[in-house]
């Protein structure tokens, strides 16, 4: 039995192999893709030269103009060209008549390039005109019947197909406008002149109103409930100072007794830190009484002085703190 070793393939040539057969794979997609628009072309343009044997050009140049785009010819612009001709479409058939002879050409087909020529001369005296005229200096796209309108057309007369013809401008920031205009056939001509766009409508917002300030006559009565919770938290924190002050009051008496005894006593040697540990809790005592004091004074002060919603009016009451004791006066 033989064999035989196959020599391994090059990269390059292995890349150049792949796509050779990519090329063609694309190629045959490209063919098929080809003979179906063909066939659907030649569908369509038959269909339409039965219609328009029939008289129905509204149908007919549709399909045409399908069968031209899927599968360009110079019989079928020809046809599409005598069916705009026959519709009363001067301008489009006028067009399409130069573009046949101008394909008609290419191919050297002399005798459809002369018909073709022709038929576009005999439709020049029966061409109609549209000018659109824009004020210089101001930016505007222009469109007719949906399809822009190139600078370099404006001012100039441009064949159109008689009918009727909407006129958009717009800029941005600007007002759009618009108009129609109505071409009539053999040879008429109409202008249009685009004004100067207006500016959008600046959107106006409604100003809030400040609110009132309490100078200003606005009623900022108080039913009192914040004040005598916080006549509550004052008295609270007066009760734990009395409490506070009385504990290191009677801690401060015990601590000097004990200092007293340890002077007294010949082996006690902390006689000074004894008292000095009973100052410092006489000075702690007297600022927590002083503090429970303020506090509920402060206390009595927010709660009789709250307002109350129902007779705020009618009360008139003044506490003060003497030398006698917290004195109220006032009527409750």
């Amino acid at each position: 039995m033989l064999a035989f070793k196959v020599p391994p393939v090059p990269s390059s040539l292995a890349y150049f192999l792949t796509c050779c057969f990519a090329l063609l794979a694309v190629a045959r997609g490209a063919a098929a893709q080809s003979g179906a628009n063909r066939a659907s072309a030649e569908a369509l343009f038959e269909e339409g030269r039965r219609l328009m044997t029939e008289g129905k050009l509204d149908e007919a140049c549709p399909k045409l103009e399908s069968s031209q785009r899927l599968d360009p010819g110079v019989g079928t612009l020809l046809n599409l060209a005598d069916c705009y001709a026959k519709s009363g479409r001067t301008a489009s058939a006028w067009a399409a008549f130069r573009e046949a002879g101008s394909a008609a050409r290419a191919q050297g087909s002399a005798e459809r390039e002369s018909v073709a020529r022709e038929r576009a001369s005999q439709l020049e005296p029966q061409l109609s005109y549209l000018t659109i005229v824009q004020w210089k200096g101001q930016g505007v796209s222009i469109t007719r019947n949906g399809e822009p309108v190139d600078p370099a057309m404006l001012d100039t007369p441009m064949p159109v197909d008689p009918g009727e013809h909407t006129i958009v401008a717009a800029s941005p920031g600007k007002r759009e406008w618009s108009t129609k205009v109505t071409v009539g056939p053999n040879g008429q001509r109409a202008s249009v002149t685009i004004p100067i766009l207006p500016d959008e409508p600046i959107t106006q917002v409604a100003a809030q109103p400040a609110p009132a300030k309490a100078d200003e006559g606005v009623s900022t009565k108080s039913d009192g409930t914040t004040q005598r919770w916080l006549a509550v938290g004052a008295g609270v924190i007066g009760v734990a100072g009395i409490v506070t002050g009385t504990i290191f009051g009677l801690s401060a008496s015990s601590k000097w007794d004990d200092a007293q005894q340890c002077k007294d006593d010949p082996s006690c040697d902390n006689a000074g830190s004894l008292s000095d540990d009973a100052s410092s809790a006489g000075t702690v005592s007297t600022v927590a009484f002083i503090i429970g004091g303020v506090g509920i004074a402060g206390g009595l002060v927010l709660w009789f002085t709250a307002p109350d919603a129902e007779s705020s009016s009618a009360k008139g009451v003044s506490v003060g703190l003497g030398m006698q004791g917290l004195t109220v006066r006032g009527r409750l």
